[in-house]
């Protein structure tokens, strides 16, 4: 039997809803790896594993045996197939090399997983990056094929983030919408439509939680310009708390930058399953709330 997941759930409940076998018998059937997850077998895996939408799932019965990691991935894993894989990013640390720092990264460390646990068969791509100072899900495909379907899509990925920002947007939700031009070398600004760098952004906000100093944002990006977030969370006079290069002065409760990719939501560029990829909002965003109490 092979399905996809159609919503979010637990792997022994989903198992049990289509089996239809006791649950003594389903978790040995999970114990053994006669359960396969998008090709690899549940050996070792904790049969309340949460899964997304989009995973294919293998029911062979067959004793599987479960593949020994030559090295354990260098940050939380989730999503991994022949052709993508994603991983966890923690702020802080480079998505991919500069002159200055080429060995510190991201890229760097997923790479060297990928590379060691496929016995040197396969290798990673860039398909988007994160800022050095924003934390969440990140993406790579393992063939330049695949990293290209992406990138030609990438306008129609779903994109969310979470933002903890200075102040209160005008409106409890809202769509900030405009031109983004560059200003010197790494930062971004808005600008005419007629500038002849001009690149139009738009983005979709909601107040999920407000206090006397700060407000929690969900954000949805409709484009994905550098920055564009924190220009224009910026302009709208709640910069994201952490981010000095873009308005915040105050004290930073967070000692970090306020923003997170929290999910991506995209078609498989290989088997056309809808893939939803989340990670969860740092617990540290809602400290600011609690000591205003």
């Amino acid at each position: 039997m092979k399905f996809t997941t159609k919503k979010e759930g637990v792997l022994l409940d989903i198992l049990l809803d289509k089996l239809g076998a006791s649950r003594t018998k389903t978790r040995m059937l999970i114990k053994k790896g006669g359960v396969l997850i998008d090709g690899r077998p549940t050996a070792g895996t904790d049969e309340s594993l949460p899964l997304p939408p989009g995973r294919v799932i293998e029911i062979s019965g067959k004793k599987q045996r479960h593949q020994k990691l030559k090295i354990p991935p260098p940050f939380p894993v989730l999503f991994e197939d022949e052709h993508l894989i994603a991983l966890e990013k923690p702020a802080g640390l480079l998505s991919i090399g500069t002159e200055t720092e080429k060995v510190n990264t991201f890229y760097r460390a997923v790479s060297r997983y990928v590379k060691e646990n496929s016995g040197g068969r396969q290798k990673i791509f860039i398909v988007h990056r994160l800022d050095r100072e924003v934390s969440g899900v990140m993406l790579f495909a393992k063939s330049e094929e695949v990293k290209r379907a992406l990138q030609e899509g990438w306008e129609k990925t779903l994109k969310h983030y979470n933002a903890l920002v200075e102040g209160r947007p005008p409106r409890d939700e809202g769509t900030i919408e405009g031109w983004l031009c560059a200003r010197g070398v790494s930062l971004m600004r808005s600008c005419p439509a007629s500038s002849a760098e001009a690149r139009r952004a738009v983005t979709h906000y909601r107040i999920i939680r407000a206090g006397r100093r700060f407000s929690l944002l969900e954000i949805r990006l409709e484009t994905g310009r550098k920055h564009q977030i924190r220009v224009h969370l910026s302009e709208a006079g709640c910069p994201v708390v952490g981010d000095s290069k873009y308005g915040f002065k105050g004290k930073n409760p967070l000692r970090r930058m306020g923003l997170h990719a929290a999910r991506l939501v995209f078609y498989h560029p290989v088997t056309g399953q809808r893939i939803t990829l989340e990670s969860p909002m740092p617990r540290s965003f809602l400290l600011p709330f609690k000591t205003e109490k």
